[in-house]
C-alpha cells in the first residue's frame, strides 16, 4: 500500500521541521519529551517515504539492517546484566532508556534516507540556514547586551556582556559568557561550526550585505559564548576556507571583498581575544596550577561539598580538594569509599591532569570496566544508561566507545563515515565539477563538527546535532552523486566511450552496416596503453561505436557521476551480434586465437544460431597478407577480430581500407577460446558480482600485474580532468 502524498509537500514539511527543529533546543523547551518528539517525526516521515518511494532491493536492506540492530541490542542488553562493580547499586541500568536512546541515535540513518529519497538539494535549503543562523546569532547577542542570557556554563544570567569585558582587567568568565536561551553549549556551538562556512560560501557567491552582516553576527556569538572551540574553531574555519576557496579560484577572477572581510573578522578576533571569557577561564586555571589564590571566579554550585565527608576522613578528603579535583567524581559519580585504592592512584598524578574534569572522567570509566572484567564490553558497551549515571563523558567516540561497544558505534555511527567516504570518493574523482566552493562549504562545516565531537561532549547523541549533521550530509551527497548530463558518449581519460545498453549498441552495428564500422573495445589497458597517443586516441574518437568493455572504465565513470552504467564484455557483444545476424544471414568471418580454435568456436555457433552465416575462419598465427585474401575471397559483411589487444586494433585499424566487403570489425580478444570451450568462462554469479578480472587473476597468476595496472588507472582517473 503506498501513501499517495505529494512530494514537493513532503519536502515542505520536512524543510518546515528542519527549521523549527532549532526551537526545541531553547533551555525551556529541552527535554527528552522535545526528543521523543523529533524522533518520531523522523521515524513518521521514513514510513511514509519508503511506502511511498522505497524499492523492493531498500526495504529488504532496511529490514536486514532492523534485525541487525535488534539482535544486537538483545546482546547488549543480557551483556549488561551480567555487570558488578564495587559501588552498590551498579550504577542502575534502564532497558527502557536504553531502547529510547537507541531509537534517538537510528535518526541518522532514517533521515539521510528521507533526504536522499526526495533528494534535497542544497538550493531547498539555503534560506531554511540563513533563518537558522539569524535567530541563533541575534538571539545570543541580544540577549548577551540586555544581560538575559544564561551563561555558558550554567543556567544563571550573565552579569558581564560584552560592552563590560573592554572595561576590566579580570573578571568572572562563567558571568561574561553567554549561551542565550539556549540549553547546550556545546550543541549551539557545533551547530554554528557547521553552518559557518556554509554562510561563508554564500557571502562569497551572492556578494550581498546581509550575508557579511550575518557572518559577522555568527562570528560575535561564538566571541560571546567563549570557549575554545567557539573561538578557535571560528578562527580556524575562516582561515580555513579562505585559503581554500583562493586556491581553486586563483586562475579566476578574485573576490576582493570577501578575502578582505576574512581578513578583517580574523584579525579583529586576535585583536579581542585577550578581552573574551576564554582568556578569563585561561587565566583561572593557570592561578590554580601555579597555586595562586583567585577569587572573582564564582564556581557553579552542584550541591555537593567535602566538608560533611572530612569528619570521616579528613586527610584523604583534603588530599582530593587541594588536587582542584571537582567534588562530583569522587563524591557522587564514583565514590571514594567504594574503592580508595582507585583514587590514591589519581592523587599521585600532578594538579594540571587532576583538575581538569575530562582526564578524571576517562580514569573513572576505565575503572569501571576494568572492575566489570568482561572482555564483551569492547564490543557491547556498559550501556549509556549506566555510564551516564557514573557520569556524562565530554567526549564523543570515547563516551559511545564505552557506552555501546565497537559493535555499537558501527550500527550507529558509521553513517556518518560511510558518507564522508563516499563523498571524498566523489569529489576526488571529479575534481573539476565536484571540488566546488558549495561542496566544500558543506563538507568542511561536517568534518568539523565530527572532530569537535571527539574534544567535545553531547554532539553525536544529541537529536539537535542528529538532525542537522544527517542534512547537510546528506544534502551534500545529493550534490556529490549528481550525474553529468545524459549524452550519448563521454569521456574517460580523453577517450570517447558510449554510454547506450548492449540492445542499442548491436542495434546501432546493424543499422551502420552500409559504411565501414570500426566497434572499439575501451578498457581500463587499452587507455593507459595509448592516452598519451593522440594519434591513436583520435582514431579510436572518431568511430561511430566504442563500447565500455571494463568494470575499471564503468567504477570510474559512476565515481565521476557519469552515466555509463555497464560493463558491455566483447563475448557478450559477439553473441547478440551472431544471434542478430541470423533472420538476414549476414556474412560472418572469424579470425583469430590458436590453430583450429577459430574453426571449433564456428562449429559451436552454427549449432547454437540455427540460420548463422559463418563463411570462413582464419588462425591469428596465418601471415597477414594471406589473412587478407581469404577474407577477401569469402566477401564477409561481420569480422570478428580475437588477437588480443593492441594486436587486434591494430591490425582492424591498418586494413580497413583493404578489406573492401566488410562492413563491421569488431575485437573480441578471448572469446573464441571460451566459445570452443578452450577457456572457460567465470562462473555466472562471478560475472553478477562484477568480479571477473579477478576470477581470470586466479586461474591465470600472470595476469596479477593487471591489477597494478588497475590502480594505476583509478590514480590517473582521480587527476585527469576530461572535457566532455
Amino acid at each position: 500500500m503506498k501513501i499517495k502524498i505529494n512530494n514537493k509537500v513532503l519536502i515542505n514539511v520536512l524543510l518546515s521541521f528542519f527549521a523549527l527543529s532549532i526551537l526545541l533546543d531553547l533551555h525551556v523547551f529541552y527535554n527528552s519529551i522535545s526528543t521523543l518528539i523529533r524522533a518520531l517525526f523522523i521515524s513518521i516521515m521514513f514510513i511514509i517515504v519508503i511506502i511511498n518511494q522505497g524499492n523492493f532491493k531498500e526495504k529488504k536492506y532496511f529490514i536486514i539492517y532492523g534485525i541487525i540492530i535488534f539482535l544486537y541490542i538483545m546482546a547488549h542488553h543480557l551483556n549488561a546484566l551480567n555487570f558488578k562493580s564495587f559501588v552498590p547499586n551498579n550504577f542502575d541500568y534502564s532497558f527502557i532508556s536504553e531502547c529510547l536512546y537507541f531509537y534517538k541515535m537510528l535518526s541518522n540513518v532514517l533521515l539521510f534516507y528521507i533526504v536522499y529519497k526526495l533528494n534535497i538539494r542544497y538550493k531547498d535549503i539555503r534560506n531554511y540556514l540563513k533563518i537558522i543562523v539569524l535567530f541563533m546569532s541575534l538571539s545570543i547577542v541580544l540577549a548577551d547586551v540586555l544581560s538575559l542570557s544564561y551563561t555558558a556554563y550554567n543556567f544563571n544570567h550573565t552579569t558581564i556582556p560584552i560592552y563590560k569585558w573592554f572595561r576590566l582587567e579580570q573578571y568572572d568568565f562563567i558571568a561574561g559568557s553567554s549561551k542565550g536561551f539556549f540549553h547546550m553549549t556545546n550543541q549551539i556551538v557545533a551547530l554554528f561550526l557547521l553552518y559557518l562556512p556554509i554562510i561563508c560560501y554564500e557571502t562569497f557567491k551572492e556578494k550581498k550585505i546581509s550575508d557579511y552582516l550575518l557572518t559577522g553576527l555568527l562570528v560575535l556569538s561564538m566571541l560571546m559564548i567563549g570557549n575554545r572551540l567557539s573561538v578557535y574553531g571560528t578562527i580556524l574555519e575562516l582561515v580555513a576556507i579562505s585559503v581554500i576557496y583562493f586556491i581553486i579560484n586563483i586562475k579566476k577572477r578574485i573576490n576582493i571583498s570577501f578575502y578582505l572581510f576574512n581578513v578583517f573578522l580574523i584579525i579583529g578576533l586576535f585583536m579581542i581575544i585577550p578581552y573574551t571569557p576564554l582568556s578569563m577561564r585561561n587565566v583561572y586555571y593557570e592561578a590554580i596550577y601555579e597555586g595562586r589564590p583567585i577569587e572573582f571566579v564564582s564556581k557553579d554550585n552542584r550541591g555537593y561539598s567535602y566538608e560533611e565527608y572530612k569528619k570521616d576522613d579528613n586527610v584523604f578528603t583534603q588530599r582530593l580538594e587541594e588536587k582542584e579535583i571537582d567534588s562530583l567524581f569522587p563524591l557522587k559519580a564514583y565514590p571514594y569509599k567504594y574503592d580508595k585504592k582507585f583514587w590514591e592512584d589519581i592523587l599521585k598524578n600532578d594538579v594540571t591532569l587532576t583538575g581538569n574534569a575530562r582526564f578524571v572522567e576517562l580514569r573513572i570509566i576505565q575503572r569501571v570496566k576494568q572492575v566489570n572484567d568482561n572482555f564483551l564490553d569492547n564490543l557491547l558497551g556498559i550501556t549509556y544508561t549506566r555510564t551516564m549515571n557514573i557520569f556524562n563523558i565530554e567526549k564523543d567516540f570515547v563516551m559511545q566507545f564505552y557506552s555501546i561497544g565497537i559493535i555499537g558505534c558501527v550500527l550507529f555511527l558509521g553513517f556518518y563515515f560511510i558518507a564522508l567516504i563516499y563523498i571524498g570518493i566523489k569529489m576526488l574523482f571529479d575534481l573539476k565539477n565536484k571540488f566546488n566552493e558549495k561542496n566544500i562549504a558543506l563538507l568542511m562545516g561536517s568534518f568539523v563538527v565530527l572532530v569537535a565531537a571527539y574534544f567535545s561532549g553531547n554532539l553525536l547523541n544529541s537529536i539537535s546535532i542528529i538532525i542537522p549533521l544527517a542534512f547537510i550530509l546528506t544534502i551534500l551527497i545529493n550534490e556529490v552523486r549528481v550525474k553529468k548530463r545524459k549524452g550519448v558518449k563521454e569521456k574517460i581519460l580523453g577517450f570517447e566511450v558510449s554510454c547506450a545498453d548492449k540492445s542499442a549498441i548491436v542495434e546501432s552495428i546493424f543499422n551502420n552496416l552500409d559504411k565501414k564500422l570500426f566497434v572499439v573495445n575501451i578498457n581500463p589497458f587499452i587507455i593507459l596503453d595509448h592516452y598519451k597517443d593522440n594519434r591513436k586516441k583520435e582514431l579510436f574518437n572518431k568511430q561511430l561505436i566504442q563500447i565500455p568493455d571494463g568494470e575499471g572504465v564503468v567504477l570510474l565513470s559512476k565515481l565521476k557521476g557519469g552515466n555509463i552504467r555497464k560493463r558491455i564484455a566483447g563475448i557478450d557483444l559477439m553473441l547478440d551480434v551472431c544471434r542478430k545476424s541470423c533472420p538476414n544471414k549476414n556474412r560472418i568471418f572469424l579470425y583469430g586465437a590458436k590453430k583450429d580454435v577459430a574453426l571449433k568456436a564456428k562449429e559451436v555457433l552454427e549449432e547454437k544460431y540455427s540460420g548463422i552465416n559463418i563463411v570462413g575462419t582464419c588462425h591469428g598465427y596465418e601471415k597477414k597478407e594471406e589473412v587478407i585474401k581469404q577474407i577477401n575471397k569469402c566477401k564477409p559483411e561481420i569480422l570478428f577480430v580475437a588477437l588480443g589487444s593492441p594486436l587486434q586494433e591494430d591490425f582492424i585499424l591498418e586494413n580497413m581500407d583493404k578489406l573492401k566487403s566488410v562492413k563491421a570489425f569488431i575485437p573480441v580478444g578471448g572469446s573464441f577460446d571460451v566459445i570452443s570451450g578452450n577457456l572457460k568462462r567465470a562462473p555466472k554469479v562471478v560475472q553478477k558480482l562484477k568480479i571477473e578480472w579477478l576470477y581470470r587473476m586466479i586461474i591465470e597468476p600472470r595476469r596479477f600485474k593487471g591489477v597494478i595496472r588497475l590502480m594505476q588507472f583509478i590514480v590517473l582517473g582521480i587527476f585527469y580532468q576530461d572535457e566532455n
